[in-house]
C-alpha cells in the first residue's frame, strides 16, 4: 500500500474543512474543532514538505544534519527497508518548511504584511496541535477559529500559486528542471478541485473561513465601507485617433493621482463594444475595453468668414479598467495595507463634457480652436474583492464612487475631425483631452 504525499496532505485538509463545518454547525461540537486542527496541521505540513522535497529532499533536514546520515538514509532506501530517504532523519517543522521556501522565492501567492500574519497563524496552529497531540486544549473557539481562517484559506492560496510557479520554472529553465527531484511527479491539478472530490462542500468552507474568520480581510472590509476620501485627485489623459489603423479602435488613456495606470490599443484581449459587455459572465476577461463619442456639432458660421464660427457639441468617455491586484493601481492616504488585501479592482470610468468653441468648419475639416466654455461632469465607480474571494458576494463587494465637476480651465481638449460630404464627422479624428481634477470617493 502507498499513499502519495499530495494525496495524503489534501485527504487531510479535506477532513479538516470536514471538521470545522461540523463544529461551524454545531459550536458545542469542541471534538470537532480538535480534528480540524490536527487533520489541518498534518496537511499543511505535509503539502508544504512535499514541494521541498520535490525540489530536493536534502532541503527537508536541519542545516546540523551531517552528511553520513543522508548518504546512510540513501543507502537504507535502496536496499528497500525504507519508503523515504528520510524515514530516520529529523526533518524541519511546518514554520521552517515556510520559511526556507520563503528565503529560496518559491513562495508566492503572498504580499509582504500577509506573509506575516500567514506565518503567526501556523505558528499558532502548530502550538494547538502540539497540545492536542500530546495532552488536552483549553482555549476560546473563536481564536481557533480566527487562526483557522487566516491560515488555512491563505495557504490553499499560496500552495496553488507556488506549484503554477514551480511549474513555470521548470519549463523555462533546464537547469532549474535538473535540480528538481521529483519532477516528473509535480501535480498541477488544482487542490480546491482535488478537495471537492473528497468534501464537495470544500469550496463553501474556505469561503466561510475567509468570510467569517480570515482577520486581514474582515478589517479590510470593515476599513472601507462606509469610509469616504476627501479631494482626491485625478489626471486623465485621453488620447484618441478614431477609427485609423488597424484595430482596436480604442483611445489611450494615462490616470494618474488616486488612480495609477496606462492603457492602449494593446491592452485589450478583446474588443466587443461596452453597451455589449455589460451584465455579462464576459465582463471580466476584458481588463481594458473604452468608446469615445463626439457628438455631431452644431455650427453657426461667422458672417465675416463662413470657414469660422461658434460650434456647440459634446465628448464622451464610456470605460472599463480591470486589473488582478490593487496595490500597484489605487493609492489612498493611510490605507496601504488594506488595499494589499484586495483583489479584482475594476473602474468604470465615465466623463461626459458639454462645450462651446470658436471652430474652424469647411467642407472637409472640423477644427476646435478656441475652447469658450465647457461643463461637464467626470465619475468613476471602484469595485473589488478581498484577495482570496473566489466568487462575488454583495457583502464582501466593495464599491466606491467618486465624482468631480468639469469646466473649461480643469478639462481643455484638441479636437480635429474629417468631415463626410453630408458635413457629418467622420470615424477618422484627433483628440486629446487632459483632465485635471479632484473628488471625493466614497465607498459603500
Amino acid at each position: 500500500m502507498e499513499i502519495d504525499p499530495r494525496k495524503n496532505g489534501v485527504h487531510s485538509l479535506a477532513e479538516g474543512l470536514r471538521a470545522f463545518k461540523k463544529f461551524h454547525d454545531n459550536p458545542e461540537d469542541v471534538f470537532a474543532l480538535k480534528d480540524s486542527i490536527l487533520r489541518s496541521h498534518h496537511a499543511l505540513e505535509t503539502l508544504f514538505k512535499h514541494i521541498l522535497y520535490q525540489i530536493n529532499p536534502i532541503l527537508l533536514v536541519s542545516e546540523k544534519l551531517e552528511a553520513k546520515e543522508i548518504v546512510k538514509g540513501y543507502e537504507r532506501f535502496f536496499q528497500g527497508n525504507i519508503s523515504t530517504v528520510l524515514d530516520e532523519v529529523w526533518t524541519v517543522n511546518l514554520k521552517e518548511t515556510i520559511e526556507r521556501l520563503q528565503k529560496f522565492r518559491l513562495l508566492k501567492g503572498l504580499e509582504e504584511r500577509e506573509y506575516e500574519l500567514f506565518l503567526d497563524s501556523v505558528e499558532k496552529l502548530t502550538n494547538y496541535r502540539n497540545k492536542l497531540q500530546h495532552l488536552g486544549l483549553s482555549t476560546d473557539p473563536d481564536e481557533v477559529g480566527r487562526i483557522l481562517g487566516n491560515g488555512i484559506p491563505r495557504a490553499i492560496d499560496v500552495l496553488e500559486a507556488t506549484y503554477s510557479h514551480l511549474n513555470e520554472l521548470m519549463l523555462s529553465s533546464v537547469k532549474f528542471g535538473f535540480l528538481l527531484y521529483g519532477a516528473s511527479s509535480l501535480q498541477t491539478s488544482s487542490i480546491v478541485g482535488d478537495l471537492k472530490e473528497i468534501f464537495p462542500d470544500a469550496p463553501s468552507v474556505i469561503s466561510l473561513l475567509r468570510h467569517d474568520y480570515d482577520q486581514l480581510i474582515r478589517e479590510a472590509i470593515e476599513f472601507f465601507k462606509g469610509q469616504t476620501f476627501y479631494d482626491q485627485k485625478l489626471k486623465l489623459k485621453i488620447v484618441d485617433y478614431g477609427r485609423v489603423g488597424a484595430p482596436p479602435y480604442v483611445p489611450d488613456l494615462l490616470s494618474e493621482g488616486f488612480l495609477n495606470f496606462k492603457c492602449d490599443r494593446l491592452s485589450p484581449t478583446g474588443f466587443e463594444p461596452l453597451s455589449r459587455m455589460r451584465g455579462g459572465a464576459e465582463e471580466e476577461e476584458v481588463p481594458y475595453m473604452a468608446e469615445v463619442h463626439i457628438r455631431q456639432p452644431a455650427f453657426t458660421r461667422d458672417p465675416t468668414n463662413q470657414n469660422f464660427g461658434v460650434a456647440e457639441g459634446s465628448l464622451e468617455l464610456e470605460a472599463r479598467v480591470m486589473f488582478e491586484r490593487a496595490d500597484a493601481i489605487l493609492n489612498l492616504p493611510d490605507a496601504e495595507e488594506k488595499i494589499a488585501a484586495l483583489r479584482r479592482l475594476t473602474a468604470e470610468i465615465k466623463v461626459v463634457l458639454d462645450y462651446e468653441v470658436h471652430a474652424l468648419m469647411t467642407d472637409w475639416h472640423y477644427d476646435c480652436v478656441k475652447i469658450l466654455k465647457t461643463n461637464g461632469q467626470l465619475s468613476i465607480r471602484l469595485r473589488a474583492v478581498p484577495k482570496g474571494y473566489g466568487i462575488k458576494s454583495e457583502d464582501a463587494e466593495l464599491i466606491g464612487q467618486y465624482q468631480s465637476n468639469l469646466n473649461k480651465a480643469n478639462a481643455p481638449f484638441r479636437l480635429h475631425a474629417f468631415l463626410e460630404p453630408d458635413g457629418s464627422l467622420k470615424k477618422n479624428y484627433s483628440l486629446e483631452w487632459s483632465i485635471d481634477t479632484k473628488g471625493d470617493i466614497r465607498f459603500t
